[in-house]
């Protein structure tokens, strides 16, 4: 479903941004931490809470069920950019990663709720000292699956969007020159 070329791309495009973060930060933090390792999953369940915003399906209440699809993948490459945060810090590799295909009777509401449960499933190791060793984090298999599993639901995801992997660089390019700008603008 995504190359390796196009992991390349986009996790070499998020360190960059990472990096950029990290610099332009107003708070003196290390990269390499707990407390970021911490942030990156909280801000990963933020996103989740957004693009679920954005798909409605929840919503019975409302009279307009549309949703958005721009929006949404946009809400979804939100998601990937901050797991490829946090996948980065602990040296995970997904060029051989295969990937699920998608249950047609699997609805958003049910995919939203396991990627929530995944999501909070990501292995972070609990020791601060273990992050000091920033080029020797390594997790086992059993740790890492917790990663692949993950991406497993996104995938599916995409699947049910309709992002194959043209539209997800396509995408993801985009938003990473935002937040590129974005940043740049605040110094």
């Amino acid at each position: 479903m995504i190359s390796p070329k196009t992991w390349k791309i986009i996790k070499g495009k998020q360190n960059e941004l990472d990096q950029l973060i990290h610099q332009q930060s107003q708070v003196n933090w290390k990269w390499c931490s707990l407390a970021n390792v911490k942030r990156l999953k909280l801000n990963i369940l933020v996103e989740i809470g957004e693009f679920a915003n954005e798909l409605k399906t929840f919503k019975i209440w409302r009279k307009k069920q549309h949703a958005d699809g721009e929006k949404a993948q946009v809400e979804l490459i939100d998601c990937l950019c901050f797991f490829l945060g946090l996948s980065n810090l602990h040296q995970i590799n997904f060029t051989s990663f295969q990937y699920s295909l998608l249950d047609e009777n699997q609805d958003f509401n049910d995919l939203l709720l396991q990627f929530f449960s995944q999501t909070e499933k990501l292995f972070i190791l609990k020791n601060e000292k273990s992050y000091y060793q920033e080029k020797n984090i390594k997790l086992s298999l059993k740790q890492q699956q917790t990663y692949y599993d993950w991406l497993n639901i996104f995938s599916k995801l995409m699947q049910k969007l309709g992002i194959d992997e043209k539209k997800l660089l396509e995408v993801y390019l985009y938003k990473n020159e935002i937040n590129q700008k974005r940043l740049k603008n605040l110094s």
